[in-house]
């Protein structure tokens, strides 16, 4: 699956580099923005001292959606707001097996941003970004037998996303183009239920996403 991901990148990175180069850029604007990206998540680092990111969650298929205004046309301020749906892994998801039913994983990651647009004007227009914010992963785990579910949340703070991409201005109205985000975070709480605990022994993870941004107003 990743690789299958990897090479639509590229193929799609390919074909918007030559439709560029086919017609004359949009001027540089100001004012709302949106996008929406996808592609694929890839969990790293540990939950904690003692067990990693992949003994509790898979990869995952994201929805994020960036929100906010160029207040100069280098400049995006504004939020992100991200979903990515998976499944667990690892020591989990063989204790979900093991119990005889299914997990699924939905992560969800709420924060502000800043993107530096280097050439605001141009066809191409690579582009750099940062932001902070919450993460929050969530772990559901459903029983055939008896049809119970139980959900247990994992909570914290998501100190750095680091993000960089590359949009071909199509017009106006729409632009498209490859990008790689790697987001920082460590969980510091854990509820089920309508009990909360702190988390022993935190330790840093991390999100690589790599996919595809579809532009509104570039």
């Amino acid at each position: 699956m990743k690789i299958g991901v990897l090479l639509l990148g590229v193929l799609g990175s390919v074909g918007c580099v030559a439709v560029a180069s086919a017609q004359e850029a949009p001027r540089a604007r100001l004012g709302f923005q949106m996008d929406v990206r996808t592609g694929y998540s890839l969990a790293l680092g540990k939950f904690n001292q003692a067990a990693k990111m992949s003994d509790l969650a898979s990869g995952q298929v994201p929805i994020i959606m960036d929100i906010g205004g160029k207040v100069i046309p280098e400049l995006f301020l504004g939020g992100y707001l991200g979903l990515g749906f998976g499944g667990a892994a690892g020591e989990t998801k063989a204790a979900c097996d093991l119990n005889g039913g299914s997990c699924i994983a939905i992560g969800v990651h709420l924060g502000i941003e800043a993107q530096y647009q280097i050439l605001p004007a141009g066809a191409v227009d690579p582009w750099l970004g940062y932001g902070f914010g919450f993460e929050s992963q969530a772990l559901s785990q459903s029983n055939d037998s008896n049809s119970a579910t139980s959900t247990v949340s994992y909570g914290g703070f998501e100190f750095a996303r680091l993000m960089a991409g590359v949009d071909v201005r199509v017009n106006r109205v729409f632009g498209v183009g490859p990008f790689l985000d790697l987001s920082f975070a460590r969980y510091s709480t854990i509820s089920q239920g309508s009990q909360s605990q702190d988390i022993p022994d935190p330790a840093t993870h991390e999100w690589l996403t790599v996919g595809a941004r579809f532009l509104f107003f570039p």
